[in-house]
């Protein structure tokens, strides 16, 4: 009996905000792309991906930009905030926090609530 081949859909990744004539803008945007298709294979189930990008020029020549990211996923979602002077930079940033979730447990919860000091007292006796 023969395999059939996998047909992989694309993931639903956008960037809104962000200028596509200027290069720095394409090298950001493939990397952001890249960093959501390697999370995609830790955690298959992701619904959408989507960066929102925000600039504020500093005179006529520095723009310091402003991006909040939000990955979300059937039981739960990812946000994260990054700023910075260079938009490759920025996206930088936050492909180093998505390689950071690929390696968190997933699920253990990151923080572990211990019982208040009369809880355990309680159950002492």
């Amino acid at each position: 009996m023969g395999q059939t081949p996998e047909v992989s859909t694309p993931l639903p990744v956008y960037i809104v905000g962000l200028e596509s004539q200027d290069l720095e803008s394409s090298l950001a945007e493939t990397k952001f792309r890249r960093s959501i298709e390697s999370l995609s294979h830790v955690y298959p189930d992701i619904g959408e991906a989507r960066a929102t990008v925000r600039a504020f020029s500093k005179g006529k020549e520095r723009k310091h930009f402003e991006v909040h990211v939000l990955i979300r996923m059937p039981k739960h979602q990812v946000e994260f905030r990054e700023e910075g002077w260079s938009i490759e930079e920025v996206f930088e940033n936050i492909g180093s926090k998505i390689k950071r979730l690929m390696t968190k447990p997933r699920d253990n919860p990151s923080r572990r609530r211990l019982p208040a000091r009369a809880e355990r007292a309680v159950a002492r006796f």
